[in-house]
């Protein structure tokens, strides 16, 4: 199940919320080894404190095994102020037409890969919500910072990654900047990669109260 709450609502769903910061300090420190901040098991940055929209896939005890946070990118956002470098020279992404996506991670002990698609069940509830949330804010497209391993299995997920510049090694990791666009195909691509229904991820209720163009 798809819960979206947005950065300004946290304190209404605290359990959420500090599952899914423990869950970004597992993924990023832990298991990828990332020069992050983690504070007391929980894992934060400035942009967390600029209304995000999160959006969380959670399962059946209420756990949450997954998430992302999306930010707009006409005001401060990763891709502008701190990977700059991941941009083409002289580019800049500021448009209400497109949005940032990042901490995209997934608990891989509580939603393993499928053995037929070696894709996660929560990866593809994720990024088929964030393709909806994109249509009913008329995006045109999601742009992202992701290492080079996530870049494949957004590939394999019918995403349709496209490199906005070479890598970069960063701290650890080479990094590239893409855009994935909105659009009911994409849609389609990542609901045949991952085997989901033709059924919405994020109830038309949830959609109306969390998402504004």
């Amino acid at each position: 199940m798809i819960k979206l709450i947005q950065g300004n609502d946290a304190n209404q769903h605290p359990a959420h919320i500090a599952q899914m910061f423990r869950l970004r300090a597992r993924a990023f420190r832990d298991r990828l080894d990332w020069d992050v901040k983690v504070v007391d098991g929980e894992e934060r940055d400035s942009f967390d404190a600029l209304n995000p929209l999160y959006v969380l896939s959670v399962d059946s005890v209420g756990r949450v095994v997954g998430s992302a946070r999306l930010l707009q990118t006409t005001g401060p956002n990763m891709l502008a102020n701190v990977f700059p470098q991941l941009l083409p020279s002289g580019t800049t992404i500021r448009s209400p037409l497109v949005w940032e996506s990042t901490r995209f991670c997934v608990d891989t002990e509580a939603s393993p890969p499928r053995a037929a698609t070696g894709l996660s069940p929560a990866s593809g509830e994720i990024m088929a919500s964030e393709i909806e949330i994109g249509l009913e804010a008329g995006l045109t497209h999601i742009v992202t910072v992701v290492d080079v391993r996530m870049e494949r299995i957004l590939r394999r997920s019918g995403c349709g990654f496209e490199r906005l510049a070479p890598a970069v090694r960063i701290g650890r990791v080479l990094s590239v900047a893409g855009l994935i666009e909105v659009s009911t195909a994409v849609l389609g691509s990542i609901r045949n990669a991952h085997r989901l229904g033709e059924e919405l991820a994020i109830p038309p209720s949830a959609m109306a109260q969390n998402v504004a163009a």
